[in-house]
C-alpha cells in the first residue's frame, strides 16, 4: 500500500493541521504539524490514515489512526484480536523513527483529536479513493 498526503489529491482546499508547543516534560519545543495521508489503493477500504509529525521540517514520528470500531478491523483483516489493535484507534507505526518520545506525541495527538477532526479524515479518505478510481 502507498500512502499520499490528502493535500496531494484535495489540493489548496486540504489544511495542515498544526500546534505549538512550550515546556512539555516529553516532548521538543515548538510546532508540530501532522499531515495526514491515505492509501492510493482504490480497492482497499481500510478506513484508517496514517499522519506524518513534523517538528522543525523534520518527519519526528508517524501516527497510524483507524476511526472504525476494532470489529470492523477485525471482520476486514479476517484476523486475531491482537492483529486488529494495530488498526483502531492511534499508535505508532512500527516503522516510525521515533525522533521524539512516542508517548509523547500520542499524548499530544489525542489532546488535539476532536469529532471535527475524525470528520475530516473520513472526508479526505474518501476524496483521495474517489481520486483513484
Amino acid at each position: 500500500m502507498k500512502f499520499i498526503p490528502a493535500g496531494e489529491i484535495i489540493g489548496e482546499a486540504h489544511q495542515v493541521r498544526s500546534v505549538k508547543i512550550a515546556k512539555s516534560p516529553q516532548l521538543p519545543d515548538g510546532e508540530y504539524r501532522f499531515i495526514d495521508t491515505y492509501c492510493s489503493d482504490p480497492e482497499c477500504d481500510c478506513r484508517k490514515t496514517m499522519i506524518q509529525v513534523m517538528h522543525k521540517g523534520k518527519l519526528v514520528s508517524v501516527i497510524n489512526y483507524g476511526w472504525e470500531p476494532a470489529s470492523f478491523y477485525q471482520k476486514w483483516m479476517g484476523s486475531s484480536a491482537k492483529d486488529e489493535a494495530k488498526m483502531h484507534g492511534a499508535s505508532i507505526d512500527i516503522t516510525s523513527q521515533n525522533h521524539v518520545s512516542s508517548d509523547g506525541i500520542l499524548a499530544l495527538f489525542n489532546v488535539l483529536l476532536n469529532d471535527i477532526w475524525v470528520a475530516k479524515f473520513k472526508q479526505h479518505y474518501k476524496e483521495v479513493k474517489a481520486a483513484g478510481k
